[in-house]
C-alpha cells in the first residue's frame, strides 16, 4: 500500500528536523560550532512551523531541506575553523541569523501562526515559496563569501559549495534518507520523539566522574557489552544518556538511541522501537544502509506487523555485524513491563552475533529489570549520593549556570545560589525544577527564600517541591480574581487533561476539550515541571512529578484520580464531537471516489478536522473505558447519550472513516459494551457496534457510502435507522431484503460456500477465522456470529489449516494450491506475495511462540520454516509427515512421520540435531510437554511413547491399554496428565511420571476421536469424533459433562477452545460454523429460521398458496407461496430424513416419506398428524403420491418394492409391486389413476396396473445411470424421465416408445410437467431449465440460483411459477413464464401494493406505492446494470466485494445476503431472511454520485 501524500510530506520536514537537532546536538556540545547555535535554533522553528502548514506542502517540504541540509554544510565549514573566531565569521553567522529571522517571519505568515485573523486565509503560492527558495541559496553564498577570508578558501571552492547547496535536495539524501526518500528506508516508521530531543546535555565540565568511565568502556574491546546505569528517578540519568550519545554521534560510533517516556503513548512499549533504531542507523552509518534495505525487502510488505524480534534482527542486528557501534536505551523502566522484557532478552541474546556493539542502558532499579541486568550493572557510584565532592561539585555548577543571568542582574546573590545548591541534596531534578521555579518568579530572591526556609523544608524532597509550584500556580493573572476552590479546579482540570491524555495534546487542544482560553498561562506558570514544544504540545517534564500528582499521601489536594480524570476527558471527548461534527464534514463532492483515490483528503482532514475532534472521535471510548464509569454513576452517562442518541454516531463514522480507524472503533465498542452502561446505552453501543462490524467495508473506503450504501440496508427498527431515516430521503429504498432487527447470534454461521476446513480463535478470544473448500478466509466476531468485513480471497485452491499470530494482527493460511499467505487481522487484506515451495498442498500451518517464523507441513513429506520471504525445508523424512510442533521457547521444531520416527531440528537453521526412535509404527500424533522437556507421540501400534526432549533418551516404557491407533494427543495444562483419544472411540487419562492410566477409560463416543483439548484450569476435557458428536469430560472424574453437543449434520473438521476456555467454536462438513458453552454444552445462538439442512422435496399445494417441503432435518414445513412466510411450527414425526412430500388433490392432507422407513398422513390446515404411521417397508422411502381421487397412495422404497397404501384406512393394499433391483427413487400415479409409473437405480422405468399391480409390458431401457425423477404428462400420453446421465428422455406412456431426448449436460434429479403439457421444467446440480415439450429445445437460459444440487422441482396449478427444493437448504419461487418483463408478482393484487416484507414480518407501508422493478427471467444472458441501477446508469458491475460499480466509480454496495438476490430479482427465496433472500431496490429518490449531498434533507 503506497503512502499518503500526507505521509510523505511528514516524513521529509521530520527528516530535515532530525537533521537540524543533530547540529543542534553537536553545537551543544563541541565549542567550534558555538556560534551557530542561535541560526540553528531558527532553522528548527522554521521546520517545526512548516510542519504545520497545509497547503503547498511538497514546496515547503523542499525548502525545509535546504534549510536543514545548509545547516549541515554550515556545521562542517566552522568545524574547520581555528578558535578564537574570527569578527568575520561571527559577523556572517550574525547576518545569516537575521536572513532566517526574515524567512521565519514568511513562514509564519503562511502558517497564520500568532497573526491576526484577517491574516489567516493568506496563502503563499508556488511561486513565493520558489522565490524563498532561491533566496536561502543566495543566503549560503553570501555566509560562504564571508568566511573565505578566515578559511583562505579559493573562489572555486566557494562556487562548488553553493553549487552543492542549490543542488540540497538530492544532497540532503545522503544525510536523511534513513527516514526520507529512499523507497525502502522510508518505509520504516520511527518515534522522532524518542531519539532525546527533548533531553539536554550534560553541563560542560559536570558528570565527569560518570561519564569518564563510560567513555572508556566504549573503547575497551575486552569489556562487557552492556553498562547498565541505574538509580533513583530524578538523578539526571537521562541526561547522561544524552550527553553520551550526542558524544558518540560526533565520534560516528553512534548506531541509535532511544529515550523511552511514560509521558507519550509511543514512548510506553516497544512499538517503533526497531524503525526508530534501524533509521538512525541508516543516517548515522549511511554505508550500513544497503543492509538496512536488504531486511526491509527480506521482511517485505508485513513490516508494519511484523514481529519484533524480526525486526530486530533483520533491521537492526544483522547489519550492524561486525562494526564497532554502542546503541543507547534510556529510561526502559518507563516502558510497560512485558515489552521492556521483550526488548532487553531479545537485545541480550542477540549479543553474541555482535561481539563489537555495546549497550548502554539507564533505568530505575525495577525488580524485573534487575533481574535481566543485575550482572551488567556499572560500578559507577550513585548519582545522586551527597557524600561524594563530585556529585556535590556537579550539583553546584548546574545550578549556578542555571541562575548566572539572575546574578548579574542583581536579582540573586552569589550566597543565595550557594546555598541553593547546597540544599538540593545532590538530585538532579530537584536541581533542575528548583531553578526552573526561580527562574519563572516574578520575584526570584522572595522565592529562593522560600525554598531555603528550613521551617518550611522544601527542598527535602522533589515532592515538596513541586506542592510548592503548584500552590503558586493559584495566582495564574486570569484567574486572580476567583475563588481558591475554583482556581484549583481550573489547574487541577488541565492538569488531568495532560496526565490523562492518550496522545501528547497542544495548548489549543486542551482549551477546545475543556471550553477554556488560559491553558496557555497555566503551563506558562508550571513551566519548571511542564514543557512546551515548538508546537504547542504540551509535556510533563519529569515522570516524578506524574507520580507526584497520582499519589494521594504526598500531592494531598493536588492528588488527580486518574479515573475521574478520564472521565472528564471523555466527556470533554464528547462535548466538542457534539459540538463539531456535521454531515461531509471534508466536504466531498462526489460518492464516485474512494477515499484513497481523493487526492486532497488529507488536506481535508487537516482543514475541517479540528485537532481536538480527530483526538475525541478517536479516543473517547478509551477514556470512558480507563474512567470505570458504570451505570451507577447517575447522570455520567449523558454526555454519552446525547452523542449516540441521535444521528451523531454517523457523523462520527465520516471521521473514523477519514482517519482510517474503524477497526479500532470496533474494538473499543466491544471493551465500553463491557462497562454495563445501563438499559438506554447498553443497547445503543451494540447498535453502533453491529453496524461498523456489518457495513465495515463501505464505510472505511468511501466517506459517502456510509449514508447512500451503509443506511439503506441497516435494519428498519435499529436506533441508528430511526434516529436517520427522516433526515436522510433521498437514498436507495430497499423494498425488499431488508431486515427488522439485526440478527441475533446464530447457531449456525454461514458465509462460506463449501465445507469449512480450519477455524481459529484469536488471542483476545474476540474474533475467529475459519477457512473453507470454497477458497476464502472468514473472520468472525465471536459475540454476534456475524462476519467481519469481506472474506479474504487470493488462494487458488480450498484453505486446509488457518492460523493467528501471538499477537492476533496476522493470519497465516495454507492451501491446496501448494502455497502459504499472511493476512492482515486488522485491516483484512493480504500481506506481500504467497510464500512458495512447497510441491503439494499444505495441510498444516503454526506461527512460533514469538510470531517470528511459520511452521508449514505439506503433502509433498517435507516441513518448511518460513521466516518473510525466506524459507528453510527440514529434510531427512521422505515419507509423508503427520504432525509437527515448536517447542515452546521456539528454537526447536519437532515433526513425525509414518517412517516411525521423531525429528528434532534447529528452527532458525533447519538443521537436523536429533533422532528419536522407538516406535515400530506410523506415529500419528505428537505433542510436547508446557515446560518443553517432554515429547509424546502416539503410534499405528497403540502404544503411546514418551522422550526426554534434552537427551533424546526414551522415558519409561510404552504405553499400552489400546484397541486401536491413537489419533490425538495432548498434555494437561501443569504437565502432570497425558490425555489420549484414539480410533476406537475411548479417551484415556495418564500419569506423566509413572505411566501408569489415571481411572477408567472415557467411553461415550461411537466413532473414531480425532482431536482431544483440555481447557485452560485443567479441570475439563473437550473431544471431538466423526460420530458427528463433541463431548466434554470432568478431568477428574471421568465423567461426561451433560449431553453430547450434538448440531452438525456432517461430521466434524475442525475445533477450537476459546483462549477464557468459556466456549468452544466447531465446523463440519458443510458451510457452517457452531459454537458451544463449554461449561454446558449449550449449542449458543438462535436457530435458524426455516429448514436446518438438506431440502429434499418441495411442491405446490392445489389452488397454489401453499408449499410444503421436507428436509434432512426429519421437518415438513408449510410455507405461504406468495409471501415466503413460514406457516405454523414444523411438523415433526419422523425420526429420520423426510425425502418426499405430496398435497391431496383437494388439498386438505399431505403425505411424506421417511428413511425411517415409515409414511405419515398430516392434516394441512392445522398440521396434526392423521392416524398412526404408514409402516410395511423395510427400507427409507424416497418417493410418495397420491392417487387423483386421494383415496390411495403409493411409494417407493429403498427395498427395491413399491407398495399402495388406502388412505382411509391407514392400510396396505396388497403385497408390494415388485420388479425393480434397486432403489424405487421415483413413483407417479397416471392422470386417470389407473397406472402407475417408477423410477429405478436400476437405470429402468417400469409401468404398473393401479389395480391389479401387475407391470404392464417390460421396463423402459435407454438410461445408463440411475433414473431419479419420472412423471406422467397431465393428459396421460406422455412419460418425462430424468437420470445421473445427464439426459431427459420423453416416452409414449402407452407404446412404451422413446419420443427424443434432452441434453442439460449435468444430472438431473427431478422433473416435471406444466400443467398444460407444453413445457417441460428440470433440475440438475445448480439450475433450473425450461424445455418445450414438443420441439425438446430449451426455453432461455438456465435458472441458476442455489448453490448446491436442486432435489425436487415443480409448477405452480397455474403454471406461472416454479418451486424448486435444495440442498442449500433453501425452496426458490421462479417466473415460469418466458416473457423477460413477467413478474413474480405482478398478478392483478400485487402484494407488494400494501404491504413491506421484513425479516419475515409484514408491516403496513406508509409510504407512497413504487412500481416494483421488472422480473427478468434470462437474467444470466443480460448485462449487469439493467436491474440494480438507476435508469441511465449502465454497464454497472457487481463486485464479489460487494460494490455496484462503472469504471472505477462506486455506485452503491450491497451486504451480502442481499448479492444474490440482487442478480435474481425473479427469484423468491424461503426462508425470506436466508443468505439468498430476495431484493428488491428502489432507485427513484436515489441521490449519487455529484448530488449524493443531496441524499440530506
Amino acid at each position: 500500500m503506497t503512502s499518503k501524500p500526507r505521509n510523505r510530506h511528514l516524513r521529509k520536514i521530520d527528516a530535515a528536523l532530525l537533521g537540524a537537532k543533530i547540529v543542534k546536538d553537536g553545537v551543544e556540545i563541541v565549542p567550534v560550532l558555538a556560534p551557530l547555535k542561535g541560526a540553528v535554533g531558527i532553522v528548527i522553528t522554521i521546520l517545526e512551523t512548516v510542519r504545520t502548514i497545509t497547503t503547498n506542502k511538497e514546496d515547503w517540504a523542499t525548502l525545509g531541506r535546504r534549510l536543514s541540509m545548509q545547516i549541515q554544510s554550515m556545521q562542517d565549514k566552522l568545524s574547520h575553523c581555528p578558535i578564537p573566531h574570527s569578527t568575520q565569521l561571527l559577523l556572517a553567522v550574525n547576518s545569516y541569523e537575521q536572513k532566517l529571522q526574515n524567512v521565519l517571519t514568511r513562514v509564519r505568515l503562511a502558517s497564520g501562526c500568532g497573526l491576526p485573523k484577517r491574516f489567516l486565509h493568506h496563502q503563499t503560492d508556488k511561486e513565493d515559496i520558489m522565490e524563498l527558495n532561491l533566496e536561502i541559496v543566495d543566503y549560503l553564498t553570501d555566509f560562504m563569501r564571508d568566511i573565505s577570508i578566515q578559511t583562505h578558501e579559493t573562489v572555486d571552492q566557494i562556487k562548488g559549495d553553493v553549487n552543492r547547496a542549490k543542488d540540497g535536495v538530492e544532497r540532503v539524501e545522503i544525510s536523511v534518507d534513513a527516514i526520507g526518500d529512499n523507497s525502502h528506508i522510508s518505509k520504516l516508521i520511527p518515534v522522532l520523539s524518542a531519539t532525546g530531543e527533548d533531553h539536554d546535555v550534560c553541563l560542560h565540565g559536570t558528570r565527569v566522574t560518570v561519564l569518564d568511565p563510560v567513555r572508556q568502556w566504549v573503547k575497551d574491546p575486552s569489556a562487557t557489552q552492556v553498562w547498565w546505569l541505574t538509580d533513583v528517578a530524578g538523578a539526571g540519568k537521562s541526561t547522561i544518556a544524552k550527553q553520551l550519545s550526542t558524544e558518540w554521534k560526533v565520534q560516528r560510533l553512534l548506531g541509535g538511541c532511544f529515550f523511552f517516556d511514560k509521558n507519550r503513548s509511543d514512548g510506553t512499549n516497544k512499538q517503533g522501537f526497531c524503525d526508530t533504531l534501524a533509521a538512525q542507523l541508516a543516517n548515522n552509518q549511511p554505508h550500513l544502509r544497503s543492509l538496512i534495505t536488504q531486511g526491509i525487502k527480506e521482511i517485505g510488505p508485513t513490516l508494519s506487523v511484523s514481529p519484533f524480534e524480526d525486526k530486530l534482527q533483520k533491521l537492526v542486528i544483522r547489519p550492524m555485524e561486525g562494526v564497532a557501534l554502542v546503541l543507547v536505551i534510556d529510561a526502559i523502566d518507563e516502558c510497560n513491563e512485558r515489552d521492556r522484557g521483550i526488548i532487553l532478552r531479545s537485545l541480550l541474546s542477540s549479543l553474541s552475533q555482535v561481539p563489537r556493539l555495546k549497550i548502554l542502558i539507564t533505568s530505575r532499579p525495577e525488580r524485573d529489570i534487575v533481574e535481566l541486568l543485575d550482572s551488567y550493572r556499572s560500578c559507577t557510584n550513585s548519582l545522586h549520593d551527597t557524600e561524594l565532592k563530585s556529585n556535590q561539585e556537579d550539583i553546584a555548577a548546574f545550578v549556578k549556570y542555571k541562575m548566572r543571568s539572575l546574578v548579574r542582574s542583581s536579582e540573586l546573590t552569589e550566597k543565595d545560589v550557594d546555598q541553593l545548591a547546597k540544599r538540593v541534596n545532590c538530585l538532579f531534578i530537584l536541581a533542575s525544577t528548583a531553578c526552573k521555579a526561580v527562574q519563572d518568579s516574578p520575584d526570584p530572591q522572595a522565592t529562593v527564600r522560600e525554598l531555603l526556609d528550613s521551617n518550611h523544608n522544601l527542598l527535602c524532597d522533589v515532592n515538596s517541591l513541586y506542592l510548592t509550584i503548584l500552590t503558586k500556580a493559584y495566582n495564574v493573572g486570569q484567574v486572580r480574581q476567583a475563588s481558591a476552590s475554583s482556581k484549583q479546579n481550573l489547574l487541577l482540570t488541565v492538569l488531568k487533561a495532560i496526565l490523562a491524555a492518550l496522545t501528547p495534546l497542544t495548548i489549543s487542544t486542551i482549551d477546545a476539550l475543556l471550553g477554556i482560553k488560559i491553558t496557555k498561562r497555566l503551563v506558562g506558570f508550571l513551566s519548571s515541571v511542564l514543557s512546551v514544544r515548538a508546537d504547542g504540545t504540551v509535556l510533563i517534564l519529569h515522570p516524578t512529578f506524574r507520580e507526584f500528582l497520582e499519589d494521594r499521601t504526598v500531592a494531598c489536594d493536588f492528588y488527580l484520580d486518574m479515573a475521574d480524570a478520564h472521565r472528564m476527558m471523555a466527556k470533554s471527548c464528547l462535548s466538542i464531537m457534539k459540538l463539531e461534527l456535521c454531515f461531509n464534514i471534508c466536504r466531498l463532492e462526489s460518492s464516485f471516489t474512494p477515499n484513497r483515490s481523493v487526492p486532497d483528503l488529507d488536506e481535508r482532514i487537516s482543514k475541517y478536522i479540528s485537532k481536538e475532534l480527530q483526538y475525541g472521535c478517536i479516543y473517547w471510548p478509551n477514556h470512558l473505558i480507563s474512567s470505570n464509569i458504570t451505570s451507577q454513576d447517575g447522570e455520567d452517562g449523558s454526555p454519552v447519550i446525547q452523542v449516540i442518541a441521535d444521528v451523531y454516531p454517523l457523523f462520527w463514522v465520516e471521521v473514523l472513516s477519514a482517519l482510517g480507524k474503524i477497526p479500532k472503533a470496533i474494538k473499543d465498542l466491544q471493551d465500553v459494551e463491557s462497562l454495563s452502561l445501563g438499559e438506554e446505552l447498553d443497547p445503543i453501543i451494540n447498535d453502533i457496534k453491529r453496524f461498523l462490524i456489518a457495513f465495515s467495508t463501505p464505510i472505511s473506503e468511501s466517506i459517502p457510502h456510509i449514508y447512500i450504501s451503509a443506511l439503506p440496508f441497516t435494519p428498519i427498527r435499529s436506533h441508528i435507522r430511526q434516529a436517520a431515516s427522516v433526515l436522510f430521503p433521498n437514498i436507495i429504498s430497499v423494498l425488499i431484503g431488508c431486515s427488522e432487527n439485526w440478527p441475533e447470534p446464530p447457531q449456525e454461521w454461514l458465509g462460506h460456500s463449501s465445507d469449512v476446513t480450519s477455524i481459529a480463535f484469536s488471542p483476545d478470544g474476540r474474533r475467529i477465522v475459519s477457512g473453507s473448500h470454497d477458497k476464502t478466509i472468514r473472520l468472525w466476531d465471536v459475540q454476534t456470529g456475524q462476519p467481519i468485513g469481506e472474506p479474504l480471497r487470493g488462494h487458488s485452491d480450498s484453505i486446509r489449516c488457518i492460523a493467528f499470530s501471538p499477537d492476533g494482527r496476522r493470519i497465516v493460511s495454507g492451501s491446496g494450491d501448494k502455497t502459504i499467505r499472511l493476512w492482515d487481522a486488522e485491516a483484512g487484506r493480504a500481506l506481500g506475495e504467497p510464500l512458495r515451495g512447497h510441491s503439494s498442498g499444505v495441510f498444516s500451518v503454526i506461527f512460533s511462540p514469538d510470531g517470528c517464523r511459520i511452521l508449514s507441513g505439506s503433502y509433498d513429506n517435507t516441513i518448511r520454516i518460513w521466516d518473510a520471504e525466506t524459507d528453510q525445508t527440514l529434510r531427512g523424512q521422505g515419507n509423508r509427515v503427520y504432525s509437527e510442533a515448536f517447542s515452546q521457547d521456539g528454537h526447536s521444531v519437532v515433526s513425525s512421520s509414518d517412517d516411525k520416527t521423531i525429528l528434532l531440528s534447529d528452527a532458525k537453521t533447519g538443521q537436523v540435531q536429533g533422532d528419536l526412535k522407538g516406535s515400530d509404527s506410523t506415529i500419528w500424533s505428537m505433542a510436547i510437554s508446557p515446560d518443553g522437556r517432554r515429547i509424546m507421540c502416539g503410534s499405528g501400534d497403540k502404544t503411546i511413547h514418551l522422550w526426554d526432549s534434552e537427551t533424546g533418551r526414551v522415558l519409561r516404557g510404552s504405553f499400552q491399554d489400546f484397541s486401536d491407533l491413537i489419533r490425538s494427543l495432548v498434555f494437561s495444562p501443569d504437565g502432570h496428565r497425558i490425555v489420549s483419544g484414539s480410533a476406537d472411540g475411548i479417551i484415556r487419562l495418564w500419569d506423566t511420571e509413572t505411566g501408569h492410566a489415571l481411572g477408567k477409560p472415557l467411553k461415550g463416543h461411537s466413532g473414531s476421536i480425532w482431536s482431544v483439548v483440555c481447557s485452560l484450569d485443567g479441570r475439563r476435557i473437550v473431544s471431538g469424533s466423526n460420530d458427528k458428536t463433541i463431548r466434554l469430560w470432568d478431568a477428574e472424574t471421568g465423567q461426561m459433562l451433560g449431553v453430547p453437543l450434538q448440531g452438525h449434520s456432517g461430521d466434524s473438521q475442525s475445533m477450537a477452545l476459546s483462549p477464557d476456555g468459556r466456549h468452544i467454536v466447531s465446523s463440519s462438513y458443510g458451510s457452517t460454523i457452531q459454537m458451544w458453552n463449554a461449561e454446558t454444552g449449550q449449542l449458543l445462538g438462535k436457530p435458524l429460521q426455516g429448514h436446518s439442512s438438506a431440502i429434499f422435496s418441495a411442491v405446490f399445494s392445489p389452488d397454489g398458496r401453499r408449499i410444503a417441503s421436507g428436509s434432512y432435518d426429519t421437518t415438513i414445513r408449510l410455507w405461504d407461496a406468495e409471501t415466503g412466510l413460514e406457516l405454523g411450527v414444523p411438523l415433526q414425526g419422523h425420526t429420520d430424513v423426510v425425502s418426499c412430500v405430496a398435497y391431496s388433490l383437494d388439498g386438505h392432507v399431505i403425505v411424506s416419506g421417511s428413511w425411517d422407513k415409515t409414511i405419515r398422513l398430516w392434516d394441512a390446515e392445522t398440521g396434526r398428524v392423521l392416524g398412526e404411521p404408514l409402516q410395511g417397508h423395510s427400507g427409507g422411502i424416497e418417493s410418495v403420491a397420491f392417487s387423483p381421487d386421494g383415496r390411495r397412495i403409493v411409494s417407493g422404497s429403498h427395498d427395491n418394492t413399491i407398495r399402495l397404501w388406502d388412505t382411509g384406512a391407514g392400510r396396505i393394499i396388497g403385497e408390494p409391486l415388485r420388479g425393480h433391483e434397486g432403489t424405487v427413487w421415483s413413483v407417479a400415479f397416471s392422470p386417470d389413476g389407473r397406472r402407475i409409473v417408477s423410477s429405478s437405480w436400476d437405470k429402468t422405468i417400469r409401468l404398473w396396473d393401479a389395480e391389479t399391480r401387475q407391470a404392464i409390458r417390460n421396463s423402459l431401457t435407454g438410461h445408463n445411470d440411475t433414473i431419479w425423477s419420472v412423471v406422467f404428462s397431465p393428459d396421460g400420453r406422455r412419460i418425462v424421465s430424468g437420470s445421473g446421465d445427464k439426459t431427459i428422455r420423453l416416452w409414449d406412456a402407452e407404446t412404451g416408445q422413446k419420443l427424443g431426448m434432452l441434453l442439460p449436460g449435468s444430472s438431473v434429479y427431478s422433473v416435471a410437467f406444466s400443467p398444460d403439457g407444453r413445457r417441460i421444467v428440470s433440475a440438475d446440480d445448480k439450475a433450473v431449465r425450461l424445455w418445450d415439450a414438443e420441439t425438446r429445445q430449451a426455453l432461455g437460459e438456465p435458472l441458476q440460483g442455489h448453490h448446491s444440487s436442486i432435489r425436487s422441482i415443480s409448477f405452480s396449478p397455474d403454471g406461472r411459477r416454479i418451486v424448486s427444493g435444495s440442498s442449500d437448504k433453501t425452496i426458490r419461487l421462479w417466473a415460469a413464464e418466458t416473457d423477460p418483463v413477467s413478474s413474480l408478482c405482478s398478478t392483478k393484487t400485487d402484494p407488494l401494493d400494501s404491504i413491506h416484507i421484513f425479516d419475515g414480518e409484514i408491516a403496513s407501508r406508509s409510504h407512497e406505492k413504487r412500481e416494483m422493478p421488472p422480473v427478468l427471467t434470462n437474467l444470466p444472458g443480460i448485462p449487469y446494470g439493467h436491474h440494480f441501477a438507476p435508469p441511465g446508469f449502465l454497464n454497472c458491475t457487481l463486485s464479489e466485494d460487494g460494490w455496484v460499480s462503472r469504471s472505477n466509480e462506486l455506485l452503491y454496495w450491497v451486504p451480502s445476503h442481499n448479492r444474490h438476490g440482487l442478480q435474481h430479482p425473479h427469484i423468491l427465496t424461503i426462508p425470506t431472511i436466508s443468505p439468498f433472500r430476495a431484493t428488491w431496490i428502489d432507485f427513484t429518490d436515489f441521490c449519487y454520485g455529484t448530488s449524493w449531498v443531496k441524499c440530506r434533507k
